[in-house]
């Protein structure tokens, strides 16, 4: 009769997924996610697969984390412009708290590499496109919008600086001159 588990999926996941966050998936080891996992080597290959299934799982609890945070940020807005400051606010502030973005980390990483995680990363991309694109036509149907920019191509832009507010703050780890990125990408929308 098998073992029962006994540790809670979720909660081990999340610290892989720290850790692959924290020192990026090339310099991560078993041994490493072992310690932090708290959890033996066949237990994690058991659960989880081998590492490269444990970062593609931990790459997509990550995304999903920020599909939850920047969808409650648009929530906040009060037209379509500022639910997309929101958004941006919210990635600055998580660059300034947070310090690193595991996607980010393997767009840079990864993405050229290996495919499957160049397609999670391309998914994702065209998912956040999709929604500043969305709510760039409804703020050009509400006269909020002047910029004869295409709204696809507008919304390519702003997601693709999303990453340039990260990599500001991680190679100057300068508040101010990341809140100054962030202030001068609003103010692009305008």
């Amino acid at each position: 009769m098998p073992r029962n588990k006994e540790f809670d999926y979720d909660e081990k996941l999340e610290a892989a997924r720290n850790l692959f966050w924290r020192k990026g998936y090339n310099a991560t080891s078993m041994s490493n996610l072992e310690e932090a996992m708290q959890i033996n080597r066949s237990s994690l290959y058991m659960t989880y697969g081998n590492k490269h299934d444990l970062f593609v799982k931990s790459l997509v609890n990550y995304i999903a984390m920020k599909d939850r945070q920047y969808n409650e940020a648009a929530e906040k807005g009060k037209d379509p412009l500022e639910s997309i400051a929101n958004i941006i606010t919210s990635v600055s502030k998580s660059a300034i708290q947070d310090k690193n973005c595991l996607f980010t980390n393997a767009v840079f990483e990864m993405a050229l590499s290996d495919t499957k995680v160049n397609q999670l990363l391309k998914q994702q991309n065209l998912k956040a496109v999709g929604v500043f694109e969305k709510l760039l036509k409804q703020a050009k149907e509400q006269g909020l919008l002047n910029s004869d920019k295409e709204p696809r191509l507008l919304a390519h832009f702003l997601v693709s600086s999303l990453v340039s507010i990260y990599n500001t703050h991680i190679v100057f780890g300068d508040q101010k001159l990341t809140q100054q990125t962030t202030e001068i990408l609003i103010a692009s929308i305008k």
